[in-house]
């Protein structure tokens, strides 16, 4: 009677070929689910956006401000972007601080949230997230705006008006960043928007602002003079916990590419290198004096 088997070498051979299969198609699966990923980043950023822009409507055309007040009394809590935008978004964390007593939101759940970063603890208050920052200089920070000291010796400014940005397809309001350390718990909810912390210098025609030839962000480039590896991390790396750099700096999370919204609301993707200072994050204010004690790097001859 003759049986029909397979041989060791035909067996060899089909799991040589589900192997292939795999090394090909494993790298494949990989980026489809971080494409998926950043879809998702992309929508949650693009309704985050659109949360800002209602929100302006509502307030005589300003933009809300990054943050105000502050962690250390009760007469002042610490309120931020995502805290006075979310009655437009009706998505995200909420929490009540135990301090203040008052109802936060931490933009650490729901839309506000970065599918590809680390996931920060929701049931701790003081677990902030801010996957997405706002453009310090149109959403103004007046963190310990509400401190007695601030109004002497600091400057509390407004936020920017919509009708004040003259180019809103090209400035961006909304970038993906960095997180802080889990253990420090705080963290930035706009990113940052010093020259020297994404070009060294911007070169352009002496006295003629406008006529700008070399402009960008080098930051992520070793090549670069103001490189840092912290810049692109989410402080996680125990020497670098802490650090504001890597907290507030914007994220390439997605293939070398992060996820960027504008003043006019659109959102996309932008690949490292495509950022420009200049054109894309700066915006002239106009109000900025040498009393500021975290605007006064601007004062006084913003921005070179």
């Amino acid at each position: 009677m003759n049986r029909k088997a397979f041989t060791l070498i035909e067996l060899l051979v089909v799991i040589a070929i589900i192997a292939i299969l795999a090394a090909i198609l494993f790298p494949v699966f990989a980026q489809a689910k971080l494409a998926a990923k950043k879809a998702s980043c992309v929508s949650n950023q693009k309704q985050a956006t659109l949360g800002c822009l209602m929100y302006s409507n509502d307030s005589d055309d300003m933009f809300p401000m990054a943050e105000y007040g502050d962690n250390y009394s009760s007469a002042t809590p610490h309120i931020t972007w995502t805290t006075t935008t979310y009655p437009y978004i009706k998505n995200g964390d909420q929490s009540v601080d135990p301090t203040a007593g008052n109802t936060v939101s931490t933009g650490k759940a729901g839309i506000f949230l970065d599918p590809a970063a680390r996931i920060v603890d929701q049931t701790k208050v003081s677990q902030e997230g801010y996957y997405f920052g706002v453009n310090r200089l149109i959403c103004i920070a007046n963190y310990n705006g509400g401190e007695s000291w601030f109004d002497g010796n600091g400057q509390v400014l407004p936020s920017m008006t919509a009708t004040q940005i003259d180019t809103p397809s090209e400035r961006i309001l909304m970038a993906e960043k960095g997180l802080n350390s889990v253990e420090d718990g705080w963290n930035y909810p706009w990113f940052v928007d010093w020259q020297f912390q994404y070009i060294d210098s911007i070169a352009h025609t002496p006295g003629n602002a406008a006529t700008v030839y070399r402009d960008g962000d080098t930051s992520w480039n070793p090549s670069s003079p103001v490189y840092s590896p912290k810049y692109d991390t989410d402080c996680a790396h125990g020497i670098s916990d802490g650090n504001w750099e890597c907290a507030a700096h914007p994220r390439y999370r997605y293939a070398q590419t992060s996820v960027i919204s504008y003043t006019d609301g659109h959102t996309k993707a932008l690949h490292k290198g495509q950022i420009q200072w200049f054109h894309n994050i700066y915006v002239p204010r106009g109000d900025i004096t040498s009393n500021s004690w975290t605007y006064g790097w601007y004062y006084p001859s913003e921005p070179f």
